[in-house]
């Protein structure tokens, strides 16, 4: 499998140990360039980047639809993206301004913005467009049954090949009509980027698919789901109360702690069929 290093090991147990060999993911620095915007440093897992970039561009708002899009490059881990839309950096400064004068500490915000821009900004989390202004409610239709949740994160572990093998990556899927996309990576984040970016790419309707992905579920992961229009999120990890309130505002439905036969259904009950 690429990507993937074989490394020495001492392991122990119980007071007794031996030497081994373990494998491990190889995770590489990829740069994102868009527009005119600083460009963007990602700890990732270098495969499947298109669909990383789509993704991020559309969980960060920073496109819409197909025609937003004008170009996408990719130079091993350097990738240029060009919209129609001519994106600079007076945005990201707009939008800290309007979340720091909220806080009271906007002067603060700008100077160390700049200080930022004198290198590569390091976006592992979720983005700098990490809050929303206004949050809209989702209004999917978009039913599932309870059962299926189970077989979905059984589905899950059984394809997370990479972290099978070297349990140092997170894995994410997403589902509609039946079809299943399975991307893996370092970050959950950008795993999450990943499905979205392939679907998008397919034409899948995102308001009629769900994504199920391993790792906690706080703000910056909920964000990235309503923007792009998902209306539910399936984990094996808890929420943060922070995802719970965005997901409650949202009507997301927020589903958690998925075990082999059971799990907790947090936020917009209403998506699940719990009798079936």
């Amino acid at each position: 499998m690429e990507f993937i290093k074989t490394i020495p090991v001492i392991k122990w147990k119980n007071k007794k140990y031996e030497k081994n060999e373990e494998q491990t993911v190889e995770d590489k620095y990829a740069y994102l360039f868009i527009d005119y915007l600083p460009p963007r440093k990602f700890s990732v897992y270098p495969k499947n980047l298109e669909d990383f970039a789509i993704g991020y561009c559309l969980g960060e708002g920073l496109i819409k639809a197909k025609e937003d899009l004008k170009e996408i490059k990719i130079s091993k881990t350097n990738i240029l993206i060009k919209t129609h839309l001519n994106h600079t950096p007076e945005e990201d400064f707009e939008q800290d301004e309007i979340i720091q004068r909220k806080k009271g500490n906007c002067e603060h915000a700008c100077v160390c913005r700049l200080l930022e821009y004198q290198g590569v900004n390091s976006d592992n989390a979720g983005g700098i467009r990490s809050q929303l202004k206004t949050i809209t409610p989702n209004n999917s239709t978009l039913k599932i049954n309870a059962t299926q949740i189970i077989k979905d994160m059984r589905n899950l572990t059984k394809n997370a090949k990479i972290w099978e093998k070297t349990g140092g990556v997170h894995v994410a899927q997403l589902i509609y009509n039946n079809k299943t996309i399975i991307r893996e990576d370092v970050s959950r984040h950008v795993a999450v980027d990943k499905v979205i970016g392939a679907a998008f790419k397919l034409g899948y309707d995102l308001t009629q698919s769900y994504t199920t992905y391993s790792g906690r579920m706080p703000a910056d992961m909920i964000i990235k789901v309503i923007r792009v229009g998902i209306p539910i999120i399936i984990s094996n990890a808890a929420p943060a109360h922070s995802g719970y309130e965005i997901a409650k505002k949202g009507n997301i439905t927020m589903i958690g702690f998925v075990r082999e036969n059971r799990f907790n259904l947090y936020s917009a009950p209403e998506r699940v069929n719990l009798k079936k």
